[in-house]
């Protein structure tokens, strides 16, 4: 199924639907009973309340559902998938069904500030139809709650190349787009599971004009103890960035030069991270092709050691569970 046709009926929203919200707020979740409701709780406590909430539970096997179903709220819409079909899925799904204007994600492990939707809303709608997309900075955290890492890029208006250089948005979480901008791109490429947002963001920035509230109006969650997340998957992120190089391929060819060796140097920085020596040898010769300086040749050479280190880590953990 290609990206269009996952957007087949858009428009047959279900018959108890909330009539005519600003924003629907879609919520994929996978065995997070729990946690979810602290997620739902920080949507519900917006100062912005002209929205619906859409959890699309993709199978879970725990008490999600009784979890949901546990709050009061007539906005909140619950809808369960029979078998689990990843993330791009269970947001898509989410989309069909929407009726807001704008679109914002929330994952079932990560929390909203009071204020988020109310500012990114105002700041699309002063904006005008040239602005698709809004986002905002990221508070990281980890398993206990502790802020380990802030991420705050001031990157905004026309940004396809630097958005191809890296995921400089870095989330779903941290976003409102609109609804008609998200249906023209065709929604999420059900093919992807690692990358999903990345391959949108570029496919969104191509589109419409980006705004960064530059707000801290994130907590998102660095798990080392979930396992069903895929961003922490070696084999998964080699594979959704190797996507990532293949279908937008003709795009990276047409970088300007200094942007296309920032690009090869992002990416070949991941491949050594997950230990796949022969993706971080591939873009080491891509780089060579850009023209190398000294600093580059050295940089190359680093990760190359890196990416082998990695490797051979990984082979030893194998071994000793083995």
């Amino acid at each position: 199924m290609n990206v269009a046709e996952n957007l087949a009926g858009i428009a047959g929203n279900e018959p108890h639907a909330p009539i005519n919200p600003v924003v629907s707020v879609i919520v994929p979740s996978y065995n997070r009973g729990y946690c979810i409701t602290q997620c739902l709780r920080s949507i519900l406590n917006q100062t912005f309340v002209d929205f619906e909430i859409i959890v699309v539970d993709d199978a879970s096997s725990d008490d999600t559902r009784a979890q949901v179903l546990s709050i009061p709220d007539s906005r909140i819409r619950y809808l369960a998938h029979d078998a689990n079909r990843g993330g791009a899925v269970a947001r898509n799904s989410g989309i069909r069904i929407a009726s807001g204007e704008f679109i914002a994600f929330l994952d079932s492990d990560d929390h909203w500030q009071p204020d988020k939707l109310a500012k990114q809303v105002e700041s699309l709608r002063r904006l005008g139809m040239q602005c698709g997309l809004s986002y905002t900075w990221l508070s990281c955290v980890d398993d206990a709650g502790t802020e380990t890492l802030r991420v705050n890029p001031e990157i905004e208006g026309k940004c396809f190349e630097e958005m191809l250089v890296s995921n400089f948005i870095g989330t779903f979480s941290n976003i409102v787009v609109r609804k008609s901008l998200l249906i023209e791109v065709g929604a999420l490429d059900e093919a992807f599971r690692s990358c999903q947002d990345w391959d949108l963001f570029i496919r969104l920035t191509k589109r419409a004009s980006v705004h960064c509230l530059r707000e801290y109006a994130v907590s998102y969650l660095l798990s080392v103890s979930d396992k069903n997340r895929i961003s922490t998957n070696p084999r998964s992120v080699i594979q959704g960035h190797r996507r990532i190089l293949n279908k937008y391929a003709v795009d990276y060819s047409a970088l300007p030069l200094p942007t296309r060796r920032r690009a090869l140097r992002f990416f070949m920085r991941i491949f050594a991270d997950t230990g796949s020596v022969r993706d971080t040898l591939a873009m080491g010769l891509k780089r060579l092709h850009c023209g190398f300086s000294l600093d580059d040749l050295k940089n190359s050479v680093h990760l190359m050691l890196r990416a082998s280190r990695r490797f051979l880590t990984m082979k030893m953990h194998a071994f000793r569970r083995a």
